[in-house]
């Protein structure tokens, strides 16, 4: 998917169950860091005020925002 082009951009995410999110991505974690293997990154939402990751496998979809 691409998830570090992301990194240091604001965007807003809609998981796979439906529910959206929006912050700045703070960080980006390399496939090989996860278990399974799969690229993550972590935002700082500004609906709940707390930093949430997210693998690849639960981004529905992903857009930067202004």
């Amino acid at each position: 998917m691409e998830l570090k082009m992301f990194y240091g951009k604001k965007v807003r995410i809609i998981s796979m169950n439906g529910k959206k999110f929006q912050g700045k991505v703070t960080d980006y974690f390399y496939p090989e860091d996860n278990e399974p293997e799969m690229e993550s990154i972590a935002i700082d939402d500004i609906f709940s005020g707390n930093a949430v990751e997210f693998p690849e496998s639960d981004i529905k979809s992903i857009e930067i925002i202004s």
